[in-house]
């Protein structure tokens, strides 16, 4: 018998990501799927010290749920009690958190957890029992929260680095690193564009919050995806007091006159862009907090003098124009003029292989991110229709159409941590009800796909291409560099074994697809002769269809559904 710990019944540990200020990110494996997925545990100190900040994040992402191709979501949500948080697997019947080592085979549907049931079947007995186990829980109680999302190897931090590097040389050429850092900047403006459009301001955008996914062949595949909501609020949100990381923080947040406008993000976006393209962090200022944790004025106008040296200082004229009247305007007034060095900056520490007249693009886009005020700067939408991108056809309304959105409200948050813990539990569970699996009857039970991977090293698409050694060095071939398969418009649907098709792994006879309404579509996939042709060629071509129809929102959703057809409910 082989003894496997996993959580909450279903997912084994494979190895810590990274950990934050609030718990740890670490690659499982989903035992149901065979996918390897990240799960990012919050210990239940912290749910303890910061249910408040739970309830929006958890809030925030639900609300953006398979939203936006350039926004993180998820593929499952749950609480464990805290007996429970090293692993993690409860005993069938024990409702105290008691933990047991489990028999893996129990989670075969031919194992005894699971007798004979089918794919469908098996998934929701497992998702009725996780909900049950959720449903004990209450805000006296002393648990866990997990979160399990796409597993994306690398951050834009680690991209930044990777192509700046000077003691190796990338595996990836000149050409290759300008294609996909525009893509990258521009799927951060339209990620960005489509939460502010939500009333959503992310408050928290740094490199280490930009997954990345890179193609190894065509850059424009590649994917950046907006994560970590911990610090989002809803654009009328007052608590704007010390957010932001400080190398990405604007000089409304350092002088604590902002309102919690989207302007925010835009400063913080201008300074990735400036990294991007030359590989250093343009604000180096140190924490305005002293030694209590405290914030102190003296240490925040030193970052206010970093950026001022930097940026220039704003016109009186500007000051008494867009500074509210206070201490903040009156040290400005009083502040010695000096001009900006930005752009002699950019253009002494430049290093993105580009052309003299595409850099003077960048740096027209970096410069106006990083007005000194709010009001001077431009939208993400603005951003997404700057000429840079447009030297590289990505033309916002035209051929990259927005996604619609809708405008969120943010949830009640209590003064009492027993109420918040309420309010982190009410989410989940719905959550959990939202997604709950749906029956799919239009394949038969008990079919076996074919693992490719057996086939003269033939690649899955369940599973990533990309790898990353650990001294950090990407493989050595730019094939190896990211995942051509798990298009990022795929992050709630699972790229899963399905019950279903021919034993040797062929999908059945042609099917017409009623919710397919474009007739280019409809002549593509109606009737379509699958015969003869695996489910993992089938979605390789829904998935590169998806890569390839990426911003038409009508195309996409039709896609998807396709996907969905063909993909086992999570």
């Amino acid at each position: 018998m082989h003894n496997v710990p996993l959580l909450a019944w279903r997912y084994e540990h494979v190895a810590v990501v990274g950990k934050g200020g609030f718990g740890i990110v670490s690659e499982h494996v989903d035992r149901f799927t065979g996918e390897h997925v990240a799960v990012k545990t919050i210990p239940s100190r912290f749910v303890n010290q910061e249910s408040a900040r739970l309830v929006r994040e958890i809030d925030i992402m639900s609300f953006l749920h398979d939203a936006h191709p350039h926004v993180i979501g998820y593929f499952d949500m749950f609480a464990t009690p805290s007996g429970a948080d090293n692993v993690l697997s409860q005993d069938e019947g024990g409702g105290d958190g008691a933990t047991t080592v489990v028999d893996a085979r129990r989670f075969d549907a031919a194992g005894p957890q699971y007798p004979n049931l089918s794919r469908n079947d098996e998934l929701s007995k497992y998702h009725d029992k996780v909900l049950s186990m959720v449903n004990r829980l209450s805000g006296e109680d002393e648990f866990s929260l997990h979160i399990v999302m796409p597993l994306m190897k690398g951050d834009l931090l680690y991209f930044i680095k990777h192509v700046s590097s000077s003691g190796s040389k990338p595996t990836m050429t000149d050409e290759f690193i300008e294609l996909v850092t525009v893509v990258f900047a521009f799927q951060i403006c339209f990620g960005l564009d489509f939460l502010h459009k939500c009333n959503i301001v992310h408050r928290d955008i740094k490199p280490e919050n930009i997954l990345v996914r890179l193609h190894g062949k065509d850059p424009y595949k590649s994917t950046a995806l907006i994560a970590d909501f911990g610090l989002a609020r809803d654009a009328q949100a007052s608590d704007t007091f010390y957010v932001c990381t400080r190398y990405y923080r604007p000089p409304e947040i350092v002088t604590n006159v902002s309102g919690g406008e989207p302007s925010i993000d835009v400063w913080s976006v201008g300074c990735i862009l400036f990294e991007m393209v030359t590989g250093k962090a343009l604000f180096n200022v140190e924490s305005a907090l002293n030694e209590q944790g405290v914030w102190d004025g003296q240490l925040a106008s030193t970052q206010l003098e970093v950026i001022l040296n930097i940026v220039g200082t704003p016109s009186h004229d500007d000051i008494r124009r867009f500074m509210p009247v206070g201490n903040a305007q009156n040290y400005l007034l009083r502040s010695a003029p000096r001009p900006s060095r930005l752009v002699g900056m950019m253009n002494e520490q430049w290093r993105l292989h580009t052309t003299r007249d595409r850099q003077q693009k960048w740096i027209d886009l970096i410069s106006s991110c990083l007005a000194f005020f709010p009001q001077q700067r431009p939208t993400c939408g603005d951003l997404c229709r700057h000429e840079l991108f447009q030297e590289y056809n990505l033309f916002y309304g035209g051929n990259v159409m927005q996604y619609q959105p809708k405008r969120y409200q943010s949830a009640e948050v209590n003064t009492l941590k027993t109420k918040n813990k309420q309010s982190v539990l009410h989410l989940v569970r719905l959550a959990l009800q939202k997604h709950s699996p749906v029956v799919d009857v239009s394949f038969s039970d008990g079919a076996k796909w074919k693992d490719e991977d057996e086939e003269e090293g033939k690649k899955s698409p369940c599973a990533p291409k990309e790898r990353f050694l650990d001294d950090g060095e990407l493989l050595a071939t730019p094939e190896a560099v990211g995942s051509d398969v798990q298009d990022s418009d795929m992050r709630g649907e699972g790229v899963t074994p399905l019950e279903g098709g021919s034993e040797e792994g062929e999908l059945g006879e042609s099917i017409a697809f009623r919710f397919l309404k474009d007739s280019e579509l409809r002549r593509q996939y109606d009737n379509w002769g699958w015969s003869g042709r695996t489910r993992d060629e089938v979605l390789a071509k829904i998935l590169g269809d998806l890569q390839r129809y990426t911003h038409d929102a009508v195309l996409s959703e039709q896609l998807r559904e396709l996907l969905r057809h063909f993909s086992s409910p999570r």
